[in-house]
C-alpha cells in the first residue's frame, strides 16, 4: 500500500503495514488493554486483514477490520467492519490513527474491494473528522414483566415451544434471514457470532430459547438468559433479572406470543432488552407504552469511501435524478458535482460538473441519507447541508427512503 500523493508525509521512522503473525501477541495485547476487553474477543483477527503504525519498529496503533456482509436495504454487500483501533499511550496525538485510516481508504478505493466501512465508534468525535457517520440507533427497554398487557390482543392460532439449540439451530437461522432480507444494516451472521453474541449465557444466568409456530412454520423466536438479581434483593416480588438476547417475530401473533412469554415470569422483576429495532412494534402494542422506560443511544457509523460506487449498490423505489455537491477532504476523489438518478431498475452516479446542484452536502450528511437513517429535509433543518432548490428536497426524500429504518445487532465485531 503506498502512500497516496494527496497524503501528509510520514516521519522516516514510522511504517503503516498490515502485522505479521509473529507482531499478533502484541497487538491483541495493546488493543484489548486500551479498548478494556479480552484478548478472546480480539485474538481472532487475521493479520492479513489488519494495517498497523510501526514507530523505530514499535507497534504503536492498532487497526484491523472484519470481512462482513451487510443489507443495505434489501441486498448484501460485502464491507469491512473496522475493529480493534488503538494507540499506544507514548504515541498519541502524533497523527498514526489518522495516517492508517486514510491509507486503508486509499487501499479499497484504488482496489475496488469495497466502497464502504462500517464500525461501533468508542466515541463518534474520533471517527467523525475521517468522514463516518452514525446510521443506526440502538433502542433499550427496561421493564416489569407484569408491564406487557397488550392494547389490542391478536387471535394466537399457533403454538410456543422450546428449541433444542444442539439439533435446531437453523430454525433460528431461517427466521432471522427471512427478517433480515428488506433491511438496512443488519449482518449476516456465521455460527461464531451467533456464539459470541445473541447464544452467549452470561455468568450467573440459565438460557432459553422459545419458537412459535403455525402449521409447521416458525414465525418468530426469543432468546433469553435469567437468574438471580446479583444483589439478591427481592424487587416488586420477584428475585430474578432476565436480558432478552435476541427477538425476530414475523407477524402480530408471534409478536404478542413471544412478548406474552416474558410477561409471564411473576419471579422475574426486571426485563432488560438493549437492542430493540427503531420500529419494534411493542410499544404501539402495550397499554402503558412507558413503562418500557425506552432510552436511545447512537449505533454503528457508516463511511462511503468510493461515493460513485457505493450508492448504486442499494435499491430505490423511486425514479429521480438527483444533483449534488460534495465536501470530502479525506477521500477527495470524493469531491465534486454528481448526479444519481435512481430508478426501480437501478441507479448509477455520474459526473455533473457544470451542472447546478439540489444541494450541497458533507460525506457524512450523505451516508446518513443513503442508509434511511434520516431524510434531506430533516438533514437541511438540521444545518447538515446547504439547499440550492428547495423544490428538490421532497424529491430527495423520497428517493432515499430505506424499507425500514436502519438498524444493526450485532456487537462481537
Amino acid at each position: 500500500m503506498a502512500t497516496t500523493p494527496h497524503r501528509r508525509p510520514l516521519p522516516s521512522n514510522v511504517e503503516i503495514r498490515p502485522a505479521t503473525p509473529a507482531e499478533m501477541p502484541e497487538f491483541v495485547r495493546i488493543a484489548s488493554r486500551e479498548l478494556a476487553v479480552t484478548t478472546a474477543s480480539v485474538a481472532g483477527v487475521d493479520p492479513r486483514a489488519s494495517l498497523c503504525a510501526f514507530e523505530d519498529g514499535r507497534l504503536v496503533t492498532t487497526y484491523a477490520w472484519w470481512p462482513l456482509q451487510v443489507r443495505f436495504n434489501g441486498p448484501a454487500v460485502s464491507v469491512p467492519g473496522v475493529t480493534c483501533v488503538s494507540t499506544h499511550p507514548s504515541a498519541r496525538m502524533k497523527g498514526y490513527l489518522r495516517a492508517v485510516v486514510e491509507r486503508h481508504f486509499d487501499h479499497l478505493h484504488e482496489s475496488g474491494e469495497a466502497s464502504m466501512t462500517l464500525l461501533h465508534p468508542a466515541w463518534a468525535a474520533i471517527y467523525e473528522r475521517y468522514g463516518y457517520a452514525t446510521v443506526t440507533d440502538r433502542v433499550t427497554y427496561r421493564f416489569d414483566p407484569r408491564d406487557i398487557a397488550f392494547h389490542h390482543p391478536v387471535p394466537i392460532t399457533g403454538r410456543l415451544r422450546e428449541v433444542d439449540l444442539s439439533q435446531e439451530f437453523g430454525l433460528l437461522v431461517e427466521v432471522y434471514r427471512r427478517y433480515r432480507d428488506d433491511r438496512t444494516g443488519l449482518i449476516h451472521r456465521g455460527r461464531a457470532m451467533w456464539e459470541a453474541g445473541e447464544l452467549e449465557i452470561p455468568a450467573g444466568l440459565r438460557q432459553t430459547v422459545i419458537a412459535y409456530e403455525e402449521a409447521g412454520e416458525p414465525l418468530g423466536y426469543v432468546v433469553y438468559v435469567h437468574g438471580p438479581r446479583p444483589s439478591g434483593v427481592i424487587v416488586n416480588g420477584g428475585g430474578q433479572i432476565m436480558r432478552v438476547m435476541d427477538f425476530v417475530a414475523l407477524s402480530p401473533a408471534a409478536h404478542q406470543a413471544l412478548w406474552g412469554v416474558i410477561g409471564g415470569y411473576a419471579n422475574v422483576s426486571e426485563v432488560e432488552w438493549g437492542n430493540a429495532p427503531p420500529d419494534d412494534p411493542l410499544p404501539l402494542m402495550l397499554v402503558e407504552p412507558r413503562r418500557l422506560n425506552l432510552s436511545r443511544r447512537d449505533g454503528i457509523m457508516a463511511r462511503l469511501v468510493t461515493v460513485s460506487e457505493a450508492l448504486p449498490l442499494r435499491p430505490y423505489t423511486e425514479a429521480a435524478g438527483l444533483r449534488f455537491s460534495l465536501v470530502d477532504p479525506v477521500c477527495p476523489w470524493n469531491e465534486g458535482r454528481w448526479l444519481l438518478e435512481t430508478s426501480s431498475e437501478g441507479a448509477r452516479v455520474t459526473s455533473a460538473e457544470g451542472a447546478s446542484p439540489d444541494i450541497t452536502l458533507t460525506v457524512d450528511t450523505l451516508a446518513r441519507l443513503a442508509f434511511g437513517y434520516t431524510t434531506a429535509s430533516v438533514a437541511a433543518q438540521a444545518g447538515l447541508l446547504d439547499v440550492h432548490d428547495a423544490s428538490a428536497l421532497p424529491r430527495w426524500d423520497a428517493a432515499m427512503r430505506t424499507k425500514h429504518p436502519p438498524h444493526e445487532q450485532e456487537h462481537t465485531w
